[in-house]
């Protein structure tokens, strides 16, 4: 019977197997220790144990350091209720007894080719990644056996894939196949087998399109690399001829306005965090590679809870990008308040280690074929050059990063940075204060009659009953806030008694962030610990929040809802202090972003439901990310575009509108779809008429959308090539499948909310124009070429870009 369990393919883990109890260890060497008598099952003496361990030490000290190690262990084991001879220890050698130990890499390595898809699904499963991942060694002798052994397991990874390819492709099961393909790609590049199983099984299925990609990248990176064109086995495998016909091809190149040099992918925000550690305190090499290493296993943890792709430079240097392969609306802020934690993480847990860091952010070309140096080269080196010029424990920005989010941070300008630039001190309270009177220079409120007399009879039920809550759903920049601010701009209520708390992306930084702002606005004092926030509103608060919010931060399986329920009425009755009497309006917007405990605090005021007096006002957006069961609301209330004369009215207000020519204005009219955010932004451009583009603001918050699509996103963006309209025919063409298969992927782009179906039988069209446009600038100029060229005939008139 086992006593112990090792895991030591990917990040180090040591458990008791009979308990559970998961066994930490002091530092990196009694890890390495640990793993290397596992692995090497025989008697070591202390003499080349010591040797192994600590080269750069004399016999005396490196031997010190053994006999500290061993003890050490030996504290661990009895800490886990380890029994002691699991370690077998004397003057001379040093041994496990290891037929009590179930090490991983033991299974995996000892694992033999079986022809069952099940029996080999089982060690893939149990490879997490390089052995020891994430420790450096010190030592020429130690880290040839480290690379020697990670190489070994490595390759039996690929071996077993290869096995699985080829077992999943006689079984006929494509989606498996496919995973397994691009997951030994990942990590062989230029494995032969995997590229023709995917080719193979992308004919087979009828997607010709998907196939010449793979073909074409392939061919590049082999003559890239190698120099050479691919085997002629998968040259054979895939006949380029037999996916376009030669009176398409003589269509293609004898058109001559289809014949432009430009091959662009698109465009969009990308931010990269530059951090770099250093140590406050003199100490040997050693001591700091096992010090940086724990920072940055920390780091590549908090970092994947922003979205950021992480990449180590070495053992001192972490960058990490925000926007690629995945756009995000909130890429700058996320990134800044990525770099806040980091920043406050080490300040907190790491004191003997220092950090300089910084951020730019700007438009970049990126796209398939490209990798990460290759599109960030500039961003990483801006952002390097900043961050070596920081002040110690400092976050700096540039200045194109500042731009459009100064409101949210606190920063002051760096006179000594090698370009202009701004240190980032914290993240600005996200509440918003009393709500007040409305501003003479805002625009006239347009349309939503309907929703403000529910808002009026929802306000008369409420003073009947005592509360009630209104939840109201709908798409990005359709104006929720507006109503909710003219709704109150036409009530007598006192501003006093009406609060806004906005969630935002950037509140993960800490839980109920905007909340606490609000409560400390009302006289509850908050202190700042090292880890989080407190409230101190009586001799118990400070202890309250601080534990609710500690337990939440390490992932307990839950808190007291005694200590829960305490903490939220202490923030409810802080607003409704000295005002028993009255209704208080409490308006949460965007909860889409708010963190867990903010939800259970929602759920929490819809539970107690009209008993506390509130007029809750909730807004989300129509698909939100964390649902939960506050979403059941007393009046729900759905908000949808403007209709075509409420734009226009809208639209009148701006004078470049005014000025501009009638087909211009029917142009914009339709491109904004009726949504406010649509239509102020595209009407924010210097020369709309004459430059007439997406806005960076939306390109992203589109363009998110898009990338979330997965692989289904091309057929989207060659729908664009299609026009606002298509039909399902046409597309099943230009994808090279059935009908029946181009059905179900407009099925999943329909579930998106970027499609829609239209009356007409086998007929759809873009949920927004501006969504067409974003995924038409996603294609590049060739495979726009290609794909026109299959759905028009040759006409020298055409232009490359969607009217």
């Amino acid at each position: 019977m086992f006593s112990a369990r090792l895991n030591l393919l990917g990040r180090f883990e040591f458990f008791n197997a009979e308990t559970g109890q998961k066994i930490k260890l002091a530092y990196t060497k009694l890890a390495l220790l640990l793993a290397y008598l596992a692995l090497e099952p025989r008697a070591h003496t202390r003499e080349s144990l010591a040797d192994l361990l600590w080269p750069e030490l004399d016999e005396y000290d490196a031997k010190a350091n053994l006999r500290r190690a061993l003890f050490n262990l030996q504290q661990a084991f009895a800490q886990a209720r380890l029994e002691k001879s699991l370690l077998h220890v004397d003057r001379n050698v040093i041994h496990l007894a290891k037929e009590r130990f179930l090490v991983d890499a033991d299974e995996f390595e000892n694992w033999e080719k079986i022809d069952s898809i099940r029996l080999v699904d089982q060690p893939l499963g149990l490879y997490r990644g390089p052995l020891l991942d994430g420790i450096f060694t010190v030592g020429e002798r130690l880290t040839n056996w480290l690379q020697l052994r990670r190489t070994q397991y490595e390759q039996k990874n690929i071996l077993l894939l290869e096995h699985a390819i080829v077992l999943h492709a006689h079984s006929g099961e494509f989606d498996t196949l496919e995973r397994r393909c691009r997951q030994l790609i990942s990590v062989d590049f230029f494995n032969e087998l995997a590229h023709s199983h995917l080719i193979r099984m992308y004919l087979e299925t009828g997607n010709a399109v998907a196939a010449r990609k793979i073909y074409s990248s392939y061919c590049n990176m082999t003559q890239q690399h190698f120099g050479t064109s691919p085997p002629k086995e998968l040259t054979s495998l895939f006949d380029k001829s037999a996916f376009q016909s030669p009176a398409e091809i003589q269509a293609v190149t004898s058109n001559p306005a289809l014949e432009k040099p430009e091959s662009r992918r698109e465009y969009r925000l990308v931010s990269t965090l530059y951090v770099q550690l250093f140590p406050l305190v003199q100490c040997d090499q050693e001591a700091w590679l096992r010090m940086s290493s724990a920072v940055i296993v920390r780091l590549r943890g908090l970092l994947s809870k922003y979205c950021g792709t992480f990449r180590q430079q070495s053992n001192s240097i972490v960058i990490a990008y925000f926007g690629f392969p995945v756009a995000n609306e909130f890429i700058t802020e996320w990134s800044l308040v990525a770099g806040l934690s980091i920043r406050q993480f080490i300040a907190g847990e790491f004191r003997h280690v220092g950090i300089r860091s910084a951020i730019h952010a700007d438009v970049m070309m990126t796209g398939p074929g490209y990798t990460l140096p290759d599109i960030l080269g500039e961003c990483t080196t801006i952002a390097r050059n900043l961050a070596e010029s920081a002040p110690m424990g400092a976050l700096l920005v540039s200045e194109e990063t500042r731009h459009g989010i100064a409101s949210l941070f606190d920063m002051k300008p760096v006179n000594d940075a090698p370009r202009k630039a701004f240190e980032v001190h914290a993240l600005r309270e996200a509440y918003s204060g009393p709500l007040a009177p409305v501003q003479a220079n805002r625009s006239t409120f347009v349309g939503r009659v309907d929703e403000l007399h529910m808002l009026d009879l929802a306000w008369a039920k409420a003073s009947v009953d005592g509360g009630v809550c209104v939840q109201i759903s709908g798409e990005a920049g359709v104006g929720k806030s507006r109503l909710i601010r003219e709704f109150l701009d036409t009530k007598n209520t006192l501003f006093d008694n009406a609060y806004c708390v906005r969630f935002h992306i950037g509140n993960l930084l800490s839980p109920l962030h905007p909340i606490l702002a609000l409560y400390r606005s009302q006289g509850g004092v908050l202190e700042d610990s090292t880890s989080t926030e407190s409230i101190d509103s009586d001799s118990s608060g400070l202890a309250l929040l601080a534990s609710v919010l500690k337990q939440d931060e390490e992932n307990v399986r839950g808190y007291s809802i005694l200590e829960r329920d305490k903490l939220f009425s202490m923030i409810v009755s802080s607003l409704k202090k000295n005002r028993e009497g009255s209704l208080t309006i409490l308006a949460l917007e965007d909860i889409q972003w708010a963190d867990k405990i903010s939800l259970d605090f929602i759920a929490w005021l819809r539970e107690k439901g009209n008993s506390l007096g509130l007029f809750l006002i909730i807004t989300r957006r129509r698909h939100p990310k964390r649902p939960g069961p506050f979403l059941n609301p007393g009046v729900l209330m759905d908000l949808k575009p403007l209709d075509m004369a409420e734009a226009s009215s809208l639209a009148a207000q701006f004078p470049q509108f005014v000025d501009a020519s009638p087909a211009w204005q029917s142009h914009l009219l339709k491109m904004a779809d009726g949504i406010p955010l649509f239509l102020e932004s595209l009407l924010q451009n210097p020369n709309p008429e004459v430059h007439f583009t997406c806005p960076k603001p939306l390109r992203n918050l589109l363009m998110e959308k898009i990338d979330m699509l997965g692989e289904v996103r091309q057929v989207l963006c060659h729908a664009a090539c299609i026009g606002f309209q298509f039909g399902l025919h046409v597309l099943a063409e230009i994808e090279s499948v059935s009908v029946r298969k181009c059905r179900q992927l407009i099925k999943t782009l329909i579930a998106s909310g970027l499609i829609e179906e239209k009356p007409e039988a086998g007929h759809f069209q873009f949920h927004y124009r501006l969504v067409r446009e974003v995924a038409y600038s996603m294609l590049t100029f060739e495979e726009r070429r290609q794909i026109l060229a299959k759905i028009v005939p040759p006409n020298p008139a055409a232009g490359g870009h969607p009217q």
